[in-house]
């Protein structure tokens, strides 16, 4: 449903027409099927009275019954019930009122207490006597009920007055008699009920809500007949007029005319107009009930509401505030692995810088290792060399060939030792940059893994929670709002408008098929009171109609031969009758058309009646059904919501838990990477001083090996000339011999050096691998978690804008509505029904008794052929 269309759902138009239409169908359509609220019709005394006031008592009688019995749609517990009946002139105004009550003696108790203020009491139905003190009456009820009748001179709670007009003007209802031309005929009523409530701490003054109902027995001669605020059925042998009102409602609920639409009315007078010739009115009667007996008085308690509406009002600024905050910590979580993806460029750069240089490194240091070994392994023959030198020094000259072949070959590898040494110097300098890379990467790369393993761990944790009432009561309400735009949208075949509309047409068509009025009338005919007062009168119509066909066939002067003869006027007609032709029986012919009318007139009757009941409650009907409709798809829409928001949780924490191939989930990796990176950075320092060191003397070897190598062709130069000085070098050779035991200590601690650095060659170069691997898993996570970061963070802001939309749009109307129309006018109507709950009896009640008033008003008839006083 659409904001604008909620609001005016929410003025008070539309709860006044729902409770008009409400008191309407409850006052002026229970002629289907209700109950009597009044069996016992046998009273002497009130027929008497009646019989006192016009010759066409019977008519009136009949309507008062019909009346009676028709307006009951529940049953009446009340412990007194009470009918007024006031006998009045054609003009309303009352000439005397009779009381009848009924107490019921619902526990068959042997004494009835009961208070009335009525004159001249007496029991109409049984010999129970009473005894009365005041107004305090005892009786002796020996287990039966108490109908009793008196009369009264107070004001009954509602007045009418009835003005006649003839062709505009207005005119006595004696002068009107016989009178042909357009009549009018108005009822005015007016509520002069005032009482004072108390609703939710504020004084109402407003009256009892009566719904006054009127019927009219016209007679013949009436054409083209109108009602305002009513219906009329015209057949051939009878015209009969049901008009209604609510006096004094629209004052107690605050309605002016303009707040309704042409659909609801809530009238204040009955008006008829018709062409008449020689006009005449049997019957008429007016029958006014407390609409409080009809309609539900359960109460109208808005403090629920109102706690709801504040709630809604609480929540939906939550909400908003709360959406804001998700979009600005989704912006620092995007920020942040944007920051630590660009790091992570950087330090997988570096580590494959590292990964690189510790290979030339360890390769250097192999080569190394092995020119040394080499030397290692020499030292025997140098030291035995220089022993023979020693001893043998007079052979040196004979031995010099040997010697200058020895220095070349002591020569080439010293050239392989400082080709060695040069590599390592440069594989050091590759690792020395890597390493010093390495260092000052990782406060980030900790840094953006300890972000990366909080936020793993925040959402795992977020994911396990359980929703809150407060949360579920959200989402509820969002899709709430999501099924009610869908039902506000007429396009749709089920929208609420279009739900509404079918069915109060398929409602409005079966109350008005030929099943329902053929089942109407016969329900009719079971009421044999209505069928013989409607019987009756047409009976009389058909008896006049064949009287004037006589007189017009036979004449006068042979009418009143026979009547002279026969002794009256009913016997000579029927003789004439009789005698104008073989097939003639006047009885049996009276009888067969008064039956045949009288059964057209209550099918008439039944469908008028229908069609009123379906016209005015087809739209209550239909709106019951589309709100039903409607709360249907609300609730499911609510509770599947629901269901799959705590779905989608589960999933999301099932696949970020769920074990990879290397046996780790996301959220534990998370854990051991943020471990590892933190031990990688405290080590680090280590490394990148013994890098230095080694860098150190990576570069004094490189230097000391090119200096060995820029001597050797002077070594061999001087090989050649040491052949020739062979005997110079006999004195030199026992300083030779004592330097020998130092040179070897040296070479094999430089030999025990390189071999501890080979050793380590295989580890270094598989711990940089891994760490390469594990840096490319590390960028590839990161990536996906930047690109899940950017989606999660434009829903958050797309959640936030539409919040605040949802919340000046939707939350902030949806108050103005409440606090501007619904909220005053269900104060109003609750003081009216608790004005109705209120006025229980027009004479008198005792305490603790409920009771149930009803009030007749009799009105003289209008005769053309005799004195209107009659």
């Amino acid at each position: 449903m659409k904001l604008p269309e909620l609001k005016e759902k929410l003025k008070s138009k539309y709860i006044v027409r729902v409770v008009a239409g409400v008191l309407t169908i409850a006052l002026v359509g229970t002629g289907i099927g209700a109950t009597a609220v009044f069996a016992e019709k046998d009273s002497t005394a009130v027929t008497a009275e009646a019989d006192s006031t016009t010759d066409s008592s019977k008519d009136a009688d009949d309507i008062a019954d019909k009346l009676m019995d028709s307006v009951s749609l529940k049953d009446n517990d009340a412990d007194k019930d009470e009918s007024v009946y006031l006998i009045s002139d054609a003009n309303g105004n009352v000439n005397k009122t009779i009381v009848v009550d009924h107490l019921k003696n619902k526990d068959k108790k042997d004494t009835l207490e009961d208070a009335s203020n009525l004159s001249d009491i007496e029991n109409v139905k049984g010999k129970e006597k009473f005894t009365q003190s005041g107004d305090k009456l005892t009786w002796q009820a020996g287990g039966k009920d108490i109908y009793y009748q008196g009369t009264a001179t107070a004001e009954p709670p509602v007045t009418q007055k009835v003005t006649y007009y003839l062709d505009g003007k207005e005119i006595s209802p004696e002068d009107l008699a016989g009178k042909s031309g357009k009549v009018k005929i108005r009822f005015d009523y007016t509520n002069t009920t005032s009482y004072t409530e108390t609703v939710n701490g504020e004084k109402q003054t407003v009256s009892v809500p009566f719904a006054a109902i009127t019927g009219l027995v016209l007679g013949d001669g009436f054409e083209n007949i109108e009602v305002t605020n009513g219906k009329a059925e015209v057949s051939d042998s009878s015209s009969v007029v049901l008009g209604y009102a609510l006096p004094g409602l629209k004052d107690s609920l605050g309605i002016k005319d303009g707040d309704l639409d042409g659909d609801v009315n809530i009238p204040e007078y009955m008006e008829m107009t018709a062409d008449v010739e020689n006009f005449s009115m049997p019957a008429a009667m007016t029958f006014v009930v407390n609409a409080s007996d009809y309609v539900s008085t359960d109460g109208i308690d808005t403090s629920d509401l109102d706690d709801m509406i504040n709630d809604l009002k609480d929540a939906s600024t939550q909400l908003q505030d709360g959406s804001k905050t998700l979009a600005e910590g989704t912006d620092t979580l995007s920020d942040g692995l944007s920051t630590l993806q660009s790091k992570l460029g950087t330090f997988a750069s570096g580590v494959g810088t590292l990964q690189s240089g510790l290979k030339t490194y360890t390769d250097g240091v192999s080569t190394l290792s092995g020119g040394l070994n080499t030397l290692g392994n020499s030292t025997g023959a140098l030291v035995s060399g220089a022993d023979k030198l020693n001893s043998g020094a007079g052979q040196l000259a004979s031995g010099s060939a040997t010697l200058k072949d020895g220095l070349k070959s002591y020569t080439d590898g010293a050239s392989t030792l400082a080709a060695g040494a040069s590599n390592l110097d440069a594989g050091m300098d590759t690792l020395k940059s890597g390493t010093d890379t390495l260092s000052q990467s990782a406060p980030s790369l900790v840094s953006g893994v300890n972000s990366l393993s909080d936020g793993i761990n925040t959402l795992d944790k977020a994911l396990k929670t359980p929703m809150s009432d407060e949360e579920a009561a959200k989402y509820k309400e969002a899709a709430k709002a999501g099924v009610d735009a869908k039902l506000a949208d007429d396009t749709n075949a089920t929208s609420y408008n279009n739900t509404k509309k079918y069915a109060a047409d398929e409602y409005y068509k079966e109350m008005t098929s030929d099943s329902s009025v053929e089942k109407t009338v016969e329900s009719l005919k079971a009421n044999e009171t209505l069928y013989n007062m409607i019987y009756s009168t047409v009976e009389a119509q058909v008896k006049q109609q064949i009287e004037d066909a006589v007189v017009k066939q036979a004449g006068e002067a042979a009418v009143k031969g026979y009547e002279t003869q026969l002794g009256s006027r009913e016997l000579a007609i029927k003789a004439i009758y009789n005698a104008s032709g073989k097939e003639k029986d006047y009885d049996n012919d009276v009888k067969a058309l008064s039956t045949s009318n009288t059964d057209s007139q209550l099918k008439a009757m039944a469908k008028q009646v229908l069609e009123g009941v379906a016209g005015n409650s087809k739209d209550a009907v239909g709106t019951s059904v589309a709100d039903a409709a409607k709360t249907g798809a609300e609730t499911g829409a609510q509770e599947a919501v629901i269901t799959g928001i705590d779905s989608t949780k589960k999933n999301i924490s099932d696949q970020i838990n769920a074990k990879q191939e290397s046996g780790e989930s996301l959220v534990s990796g998370a854990t051991k990477l943020n471990a590892g990176a933190k031990v990688l950075a405290e080590k680090l320092p280590e490394l990148t001083k013994g890098v230095a060191d080694l860098k150190d003397g990576s570069s004094q070897l490189s230097a000391g090996a090119a200096k060995l190598t820029a001597n050797n062709d002077t070594l061999n130069a001087g090989a050649t000339a040491l052949n020739a000085g062979a005997s110079q070098l006999s004195a030199g050779t026992q300083s030779l011999m004592n330097s020998v035991p130092t040179l070897t200590s040296g070479i094999k601690q430089l030999v025990d050096g390189s071999n501890t650095l080979v050793a380590n060659n295989a580890q270094l170069n598989s711990g940089a691998s891994q760490l390469a691997d594990g840096t490319n898993q590390i960028v590839s996570g990161v990536d996906q978690l930047t690109t899940g970061s950017k989606t999660l963070s434009e829903g958050a802001h797309t959640l936030a804008d539409g919040m605040v939309q949802f919340n000046e749009e939707g939350i902030n109307k949806i108050l103005d509505a409440y606090n501007g129309d619904l909220k005053p006018f269900t104060n109003k109507l609750q003081a009216v029904i608790d004005a109705g709950e209120e006025y229980q009896t027009y004479s008198a009640i005792a305490d603790g008794q409920t009771g149930s008033v009803k009030f007749i008003y009799k009105l003289a008839s209008i005769d053309a052929k005799a004195d209107s006083d009659k």
